[in-house]
């Protein structure tokens, strides 16, 4: 069986601006509404990734969120067992694993992220117990966008080309940009590096 996939809609062309950025953090109802949005937003994480985060993964002496190799999950999509083109298992039933190996990475806790992770291990073990499942993710972000009246689709996967966007912009390298983000290709940065106009910006500032 191949790994579940919902309707993906264009990630580059619905990327949030800093305004929309603005409108859907003030548009968050309550504790969860925020966790959500600031968690793909300032972390890149898949909405996967994210739904499968415990306590555990929470490095607070580094100040890193470590995604592992695989973990141990009952939940409906981790019950299945995922098999490739050939036959041959590619994912276990009952086991929770990144999408591929390069997204087995460390994300650092930004400033942003601190006091709601704080929050979020004085409350729970797991995210699954505040967002349940990748539908549920994708249904809470949709009510935020249209009380924000933000008139393009905001999805997870917008989210987190958006954080890389803002890494780029920051003007983070290429590879710190793939590292972050568990990409497979320097090629995914380049693009979103040339997306931001980080490049441009830079050598205008010191040329012109």
């Amino acid at each position: 069986m191949k790994r579940q996939s919902f309707a993906k809609e264009k990630t580059k062309e619905n990327l949030l601006t800093d305004i929309e950025v603005d409108q859907l953090k003030g548009a968050c109802q309550g504790f969860i509404d925020i966790f959500l949005v600031s968690m793909l937003l300032y972390t890149g994480m898949r909405v996967s990734e994210l739904i499968h985060m415990r306590q555990g993964w929470i490095d607070w002496e580094m100040k890193l969120i470590r995604i592992p190799r695989e973990q141990a999950c009952s939940c409906s999509e981790c019950k299945r067992e995922f098999r490739n083109k050939k036959g041959k298992v590619t994912k276990p039933s009952g086991v929770w694993m990144p999408k591929t190996p390069d997204a087995i990475r460390s994300i650092p806790i930004v400033p942003e992220l601190e006091d709601l992770l704080q929050r979020y291990l004085r409350e729970y073990e797991t995210v699954r117990e505040i967002i349940p499942s990748r539908g549920a993710a994708y249904y809470r972000l949709r009510r935020i966008s249209r009380y924000a009246e933000i008139g393009h689709p905001v999805f997870p996967h917008a989210l987190r080309g958006t954080f890389a966007t803002i890494l780029a912009r920051k003007q983070f390298t290429s590879s710190e940009m793939m590292s972050t983000m568990g990409w497979k290709s320097i090629a995914a940065a380049d693009s979103y590096i040339k997306l931001s106009g980080a490049a441009v910006k830079q050598a205008f500032k010191k040329k012109w």
